[in-house]
């Protein structure tokens, strides 16, 4: 267990946090259209002159290297058609769906590895230029799939192309070129058998070179062994190089995306408190000056009664009524006070996933005796949310209690999470209770209006003012005999909306 939590730990290390799909798209448009297309038409033209003229620009060619040449002469144009297609598809970028450009970036990412991996073989193998542009095309994959697997699947994809291409090489290749290039046997019996000089006897020194001339092809084959081990191991230590290469600029990647996403979340967090507090200044401030004239016209209309002692029913009537309004107003007003207080306070940043296991735990503690059971269905990636603890915790309780005591034993809570587009969370509270009327759904957000027995009225107004406190929004979805379902969408980017 152990274990897999560590593993558990070092995968959320490194991975992003998120993956923004407006700043992935925006990735994609800037490397593949913007970057991409004017790169991939000049590299196009560029094989197509080396691959019609490879003889002349690549002199040094082998017998097996022109047997490679014509497969990928062929893959090559393949390709290119591909890629004329591709070109067409990037640059009518903005009618596709973010899916779709991600889906075709991903197999064109593969199809580059493929082809390069091609030119590889042909192009001298070990030395070959060409093994360069693959660590280009990492760095692509890096910026455009910004997906951990997807691009780990990609990039390991492009490794194991080159691996194959340089097997394909050094069985076949390259013996060739070293047979081409090994000195013949008068050179190396030059090399290896010494001049003796003239007195010695003519037996001797055929004697000598004939155990000089055996020595010879042994000493080659031994060369030639060490020159294959040597490749050999150049080649796995470009291959450990590849998948280095991979994994740093992944890296750089996650680094860059968690410095952009504290960026982002600080700006959302200043923002947040800002709102709560400009806010609960100017309710503040408008309880305040309405609060004194208020009690003036009250005082004024109770001494007004008084005067009216003995004067017709009409008269006390008018001023209980206007005295009645004042009560009104005076308990909005102490709302309203209650409003601003509620502004005051320290905002957090929060994890909705944990918040709402905290508030069913506390709906259903444990230990309790209650035959309704609750069911949490959560996304996998839910974004932070930035408020005041107590704000999102009365929330969520609120609405977990309300479902509770309107189930029937027997039944289920259903508290689900998931994100929305636009950058907000929809926190979805179901029960299989009796349902609202239609009648009475327009009045359940109303201070002190109940369609409980022991209710006060003031659970769901709570939560209601809670939850447009900070730009959201709640609804209600009920059926008689179906249940109810309260709908809660708050917003995690205020910012990046308003913009």
């Amino acid at each position: 267990m152990n274990l897999l939590q560590s593993l558990a730990r070092f995968a959320k290390l490194v991975t992003t946090s998120s993956v923004d799909r407006e700043q992935h798209y925006k990735r994609l448009k800037l490397m593949e259209r913007d970057i991409g297309v004017p790169v991939k038409v000049a590299m196009l033209v560029l094989l197509a002159l080396f691959l019609l003229n490879w003889k002349e620009v690549w002199p040094n060619y082998l017998e097996m290297e022109e047997t490679f040449h014509e497969p990928v002469k062929q893959l090559f144009f393949g390709y290119a058609i591909v890629n004329v297609g591709a070109i067409g598809f990037y640059l009518l970028f903005n009618r596709w769906p973010l899916r779709v450009v991600h889906w075709v970036t991903l197999l064109m990412g593969l199809l580059d590895a493929v082809v390069i991996s091609g030119l590889v073989i042909i192009t001298g193998g070990i030395d070959s230029v060409a093994y360069w542009v693959l660590l280009v095309l990492i760095v692509r994959n890096a910026i455009s799939v910004p997906v951990a697997v997807s691009q780990f699947a990609v990039n390991l994809a492009t490794v194991a192309c080159y691996a194959l291409a340089m097997m394909l090489w050094l069985e076949h290749v390259a013996p060739q070129r070293e047979r081409a290039e090994s000195m013949s046997e008068e050179n190396w019996q030059r090399q290896y058998v010494p001049r003796y000089p003239a007195h010695n006897s003519t037996a001797g020194a055929n004697q000598t070179a004939g155990g000089n001339a055996s020595a010879g092809p042994r000493t080659r084959l031994s060369t030639q062994t060490e020159e294959e081990k040597l490749s050999t191991s150049l080649v796995i230590l470009r291959v450990c190089f590849l998948l280095l290469w991979m994994a740093l600029c992944h890296g750089v990647q996650v680094l860059f995306d968690r410095d952009r996403e504290a960026e982002r979340e600080g700006r959302e967090f200043a923002l947040r408190r800002e709102q709560l507090r400009s806010t609960g200044r100017l309710a503040a401030e408008i309880a305040h000056r309405l609060k004194n004239p208020l009690a003036i016209i009250n005082n004024s209309a109770y001494t007004l009664d008084r005067a009216l002692r003995g004067a017709d029913g009409t008269a006390h009537r008018q001023v209980a009524m206007i005295r009645d309004e004042v009560a009104r107003s005076d308990l909005i007003l102490t709302e309203l006070m209650g409003y601003a207080q509620l502004s005051e306070g320290q905002v957090e940043k929060l994890s909705i996933a944990e918040e709402l296991r905290q508030s069913v735990n506390e709906a259903f503690p444990p230990g309790s005796q209650f035959e309704v059971h609750p069911r949490l269905s959560l996304d996998e990636y839910l974004p932070p949310l930035f408020m005041q603890r107590r704000h999102l915790r009365e929330i969520l309780v609120n609405l977990v209690v309300n479902a509770r005591e309107a189930s029937r034993n027997g039944q289920e809570v259903l508290v689900k999470a998931r994100t929305q587009s636009g950058f907000a969370i929809e926190v979805t509270v179901q029960d299989e209770g009796v349902g609202i009327a239609p009648e009475l759904q327009e009045r359940v957000f109303e201070a002190y209006f109940s369609t409980k027995e022991r209710g006060t009225g003031l659970g769901l107004a709570i939560v209601k003012q809670n939850v447009e406190l900070y730009g959201g929004s709640i609804r209600l979805e009920s059926r008689l005999g179906e249940g109810t379902t309260f709908v809660v969408t708050l917003p995690t980017r205020s910012l990046q909306q308003a913009t």
